[in-house]
């Protein structure tokens, strides 16, 4: 019986007649597969013509677990009740749910359909928390979108949707696909940490303040190739802040004057609109090796709020992944560049100053070590492909990184190699096609040595 090829699933012929599928990294077993088959073709075998009607059923057994089976276990258990609870929402919403039920990595609120549970962080200092999200992908209809809830166990919260419409125009030339999307959201965040402005900022001055955001955006993206994309966003963003609720800091106001905290205890109404352009050549998902990147973004921010000035903010990076080894090591390397440039009277809020400082940037130091009016970051690592899932769906990767970073008022000004906060360690990441999924850190800098696991799973 001849099998259906699968899409990236190119088919192969042994000996023997048989047709495979050739799945990566898989050799080994083809190559098994194949001689068994050898070996079981009988010397004095009739015609094909004289067997036709005769089927031959092979008992295979029973497949034992890999390492992979055992190491998801534990989290279908953590999951099922958020599974129960998805289940119910969605027989209450009467949405449908794709396929069955089962345990899965979260890729992207667009490639899954129904209501399903995440369980992850909500950025710096959240904490884990869970979330329940209704997904409705593009499919047969150009409309997508999503609605998520969800709370941390450090009391962080937030309810986000978005709306979303893809297309295609085109005048005298070819046809350009477009996506048009409405964004809306409203945060909590109670324990954001702040250290004071300045490369120079002291750990000892640990604190926290809250923060609350409501977000209404709106977005246009014109894809002119590929490997191009250009975004224009325009909305409306409202803040207010005040003292943290964690009670082991003490609150910014106690530890800075009024000079050094702008924009604390107020409330912050902007109307930014922004263009961001980005090109992007290979690694078409995260588990693919080379390729670079090039981004470059402008968003001005128009103030509604009495002593607070207009500003605007510009940011650039460039990286490429250079493979080696069929791909299995790469080299690394990577640049970002942040300013912002208020316009008239007064200061910006200190919380919308560019930062440095967390699992993203500078892991060895804590979230938002460092802000300032401008920032800059470089980045090396060295990858290692420890071990590829044979079906292709997730990685572990090792990596040696070393990093440099550091903020000042104005960066042509002050820069200074003495003045980088250097970062080196080692990490360990799960990866899928979407996105790491887990990822375990530990790095060196000037304010010691720090250990980061973040994770980002679902059903």
């Amino acid at each position: 019986m001849a099998l259906k090829q699968k899409a990236g699933f190119p088919l192969r012929q042994c000996r023997g007649g048989a047709e495979l599928r050739k799945r990566p990294r898989n050799a080994i077993s083809v190559a098994a597969l194949c001689l068994l088959m050898i070996l079981g073709v009988p010397s004095n075998a009739e015609p094909q013509e004289q067997q036709e009607d005769s089927v031959t059923v092979i008992e295979r057994g029973t497949p034992g677990l890999d390492g992979w089976d055992v190491a998801e276990f534990p989290f279908k258990v953590i999951f099922f009740p958020l599974y129960l609870v998805s289940l119910g929402l969605e027989w209450l919403g009467g949405a449908a749910y794709d396929g069955y039920p089962r345990f899965v990595y979260y890729n992207s609120e667009l490639n899954r359909r129904g209501v399903y549970p995440t369980m992850a962080a909500q950025g710096n200092y959240s904490g884990t928390g869970a979330a329940v999200t209704l997904g409705v992908p593009p499919g047969q209809s150009p409309f997508w979108g999503f609605v998520r809830g969800g709370a941390t166990f450090k009391s962080y919260w937030l309810v986000e949707g978005r709306l979303g419409y893809g297309g295609v125009f085109g005048w005298e030339g070819p046809d350009m696909p477009i996506g048009v999307s409405v964004f809306g959201s409203r945060r909590h965040r109670p324990q954001d940490e702040y250290y004071g402005i300045g490369n120079d900022s002291d750990e000892d001055d640990r604190s926290d303040y809250k923060l609350d955001i409501y977000e209404l955006t709106g977005d246009f993206a014109v894809f002119g190739s590929r490997n191009v994309e250009f975004v224009l966003t325009g909305g409306y963003e409202k803040t207010e802040s005040g003292e943290g609720d964690n009670d082991r800091l003490p609150s910014v106001d106690s530890i800075f004057g009024p000079l050094e905290i702008p924009g604390f205890g107020e409330e912050q109404e902007y109307f930014p609109i922004g263009v961001t352009g980005n090109v992007r050549v290979g690694r078409r998902h995260a588990l693919e090796r080379g390729g670079y990147w090039v981004t470059l973004g402008y968003r001005w921010n128009h103030s509604e709020t009495d002593g607070a000035p207009d500003f605007g903010k510009l940011t650039a990076g460039a990286g490429i992944d250079m493979p080696f080894d069929h791909g299995i090591r790469s080299l690394n390397l990577a640049i970002s560049y942040e300013s912002l440039r208020p316009r008239g009277d007064g200061e910006v809020a200190f919380y919308y100053l560019p930062a440095l400082g967390g699992s993203r940037t500078l892991p060895a130091y804590r979230a938002w070590r460092f802000r300032d009016r401008d920032a800059l970051l470089g980045q090396a690592e060295y990858r290692h492909r420890l071990w590829d899932d044979p079906r292709g769906s997730t990685g572990l990767d090792a990596t040696i990184f070393a990093y440099g970073g550091m903020v000042a008022q104005s960066m042509s000004d002050e820069f200074s190699f003495d003045a980088l906060h250097p970062d080196f360690g080692l990490a360990l990441g799960l990866l899928t096609p979407e996105r790491p999924i887990a990822y375990l850190s530990v790095s060196a800098g000037d304010d010691g040595v720090r250990v980061h696991f973040t994770f980002r799973l679902g059903l």
